[in-house]
């Protein structure tokens, strides 16, 4: 984040506590087109770098993709590696890679405009295992902890991302679908039972330095409220641990100041974000983001509902307005026909058969693939 960025953000929070006509600084209405490079180098793995242009705060748009760029994983020693755009316009992946340990690697990009970047050469840094990933139970919830060392002192930055799935229901499961012309089929398909998958959002690094050894002990990674709708049934989270070098490490922690921390007139400035990304065609072009290289440990644990306190009563999340069920036909909707009723699922959906009608609710509090997803995952006992 430069200077004139800087000066934005306090320009706004002035605009929020005290003006009565809005006011856009020059910085802020400036035009906005800078490479945004997102991702790393993976070197046990598959490398996934995301390529995508910045726009104005103001600007509704979302970042618009980069697409047809040549990328290329290069060391020093002269060996490349090139990347492929996927059918997700941006998305650049390499082959599935092991890369050698005792080379320094860049990222280097062509775009199809011309214009050249590269990142900064930068070591290979080897993640150790994980020593513990588990969860323990505290009063009002279960906290997860993990650990991990290096015994060759080596790692001391550490950088951690997280999947977090669990199973879950929704409020009422339906057991027929209006298949038109008046007439209800039994629903082959279950949308009662579905998992919710959700990626970390927070940054979550830390650092060794300081201590004797290069050890992280029961570091505090998340917290699940004990009537989280995550501990309904079973829980699983994978954690991938990264090491860093202290120049990527201080990198993500600007970024966790400027993104996480702001908020208060207590809470801490603005600072500058310096990546390691540069345009060689250009070297006074900013460019945003680092790229950084390291091998990938990853580890996956479930917790169980049945491990959990008897007296935690996790609740369903996202059906707290569905309140009972409505029938067909009825008084309320005696001039509804079976095609008017259910012929738009979104009104209303079938859920069981009663007499000579059925019972129905909104589609939100029968289909959990509005939520979710229905199809198992393979991981998933």
């Amino acid at each position: 984040m430069s200077a004139f960025m800087r000066l934005a953000i306090w320009s706004l929070l002035l605009l929020l506590t005290g003006c009565v006509e809005p006011y856009a600084p020059e910085a802020v209405t400036a035009p906005s087109n800078y490479l945004v490079i997102n991702g790393f180098i993976d070197g046990n793995g598959t490398t996934r770098i995301r390529l995508s242009r910045s726009v104005q705060i103001a600007s509704p748009s979302v970042f618009p993709a980069e697409r047809r760029a040549t990328v290329v994983i290069e060391n020093q020693a002269g060996q490349r590696y090139y990347l492929t755009e996927t059918d997700t316009a941006g998305l650049y992946t390499s082959k599935r890679l092991t890369l050698p340990a005792n080379q320094n690697y860049r990222l280097y990009i062509r775009t199809s405009a011309g214009r050249e970047y590269a990142s900064d050469y930068t070591p290979l840094k080897i993640a150790p295992a994980f020593d513990q990933l588990e969860g323990r139970t505290q009063t009002n919830g279960l906290q997860l902890y993990l650990s991990t060392h290096d015994d060759q002192n080596q790692t001391r930055y550490y950088r951690w991302q997280y999947e977090e799935t669990w199973e879950f229901t929704s409020a009422y499961e339906s057991l027929y679908r209006y298949a038109g012309n008046n007439k209800m089929v039994l629903r082959k398909e279950d949308i009662y039972h579905c998992w919710r998958i959700e990626p970390s959002t927070t940054i979550v690094t830390t650092s060794t330095v300081r201590l004797s050894q290069d050890a992280v002990r029961d570091y505090r990674l998340l917290f699940i409220p004990r009537a989280s709708e995550k501990l309904l049934s079973r829980y699983s989270i994978l954690v991938r641990q990264y090491g860093m070098s202290q120049a990527e490490f201080d990198y993500w922690e600007a970024v966790k100041k400027n993104t996480e921390n702001i908020g208060t007139l207590f809470d801490p400035l603005p600072s500058q974000i310096q990546g390691n990304v540069h345009c060689l065609s250009d070297a006074q072009e900013p460019v945003l983001g680092f790229v950084g290289a390291s091998t990938v440990v990853a580890k996956r644990i479930f917790i169980e509902r049945g491990s959990l306190p008897r007296e935690w009563i996790p609740q369903q999340e996202g059906y707290e307005a569905c309140t009972g069920l409505d029938h067909w036909p009825s008084i309320k909707y005696q001039d509804y026909t079976m095609d008017d009723m259910f012929g738009d699922s979104v009104y209303r959906t079938p859920v069981t058969r009663v007499g000579g009608g059925y019972t129905m609710q909104t589609i939100d509090c029968v289909d959990c693939r509005i939520r979710g997803t229905n199809r198992k995952p393979s991981y998933w006992p």
